[in-house]
């Protein structure tokens, strides 16, 4: 896949159950996007460090992470995200039609996506590069 590329509109689903598009939640802002899984030992390790993002970005309402557990059924999801204390927004990509999309089957994945839906920046696990190329779309004017 080609950097600034968009999202593509495959559909997820909320922890609730409901279907959605990641596009039709950002209405404009930037979003860092981590594909994770329950067993995925190196997700585990950035849940904190997402939750501390997650509260900075929702003071601002400019940006919003966003995690979306990959090929795992919602109830299982559900509890762990609730088991975890994960507080940034959950979706659930349980038949792999978004991570296909992206093809993207390895977790963690991080992407940032700008405010008009293009990823900006692809990458592994959250890193300092991640966080600037994250940085860089917030300052970006709309």
């Amino acid at each position: 896949m080609r950097l600034a590329e968009r999202l593509p509109p495959m559909p997820v689903e909320t922890l609730a159950g409901e279907p959605t598009q990641i596009d039709s939640i950002l209405h404009g802002r930037v979003a860092l996007v981590s594909l994770w899984a329950t067993w995925c030992d190196g997700c585990q390790r950035e849940i904190e460090a997402l939750n501390r993002l997650d509260e900075t970005t929702s003071s601002r309402h400019d940006a919003v992470v966003i995690g979306v557990a990959i090929g795992e059924p919602r109830a299982k999801v559900a509890e762990y995200a609730r088991s975890r204390r994960l507080r940034y927004m959950q979706l659930i990509d349980a038949t792999f039609a978004f991570a296909d999309a992206l093809g993207e089957r390895h977790v963690p994945a991080t992407l940032v996506v700008d405010r008009s839906g293009r990823i900006v920046y692809r990458g592994n696990a959250l890193d300092a590069e991640g966080l600037s190329a994250l940085r860089g779309a917030i300052e970006r004017e709309p």
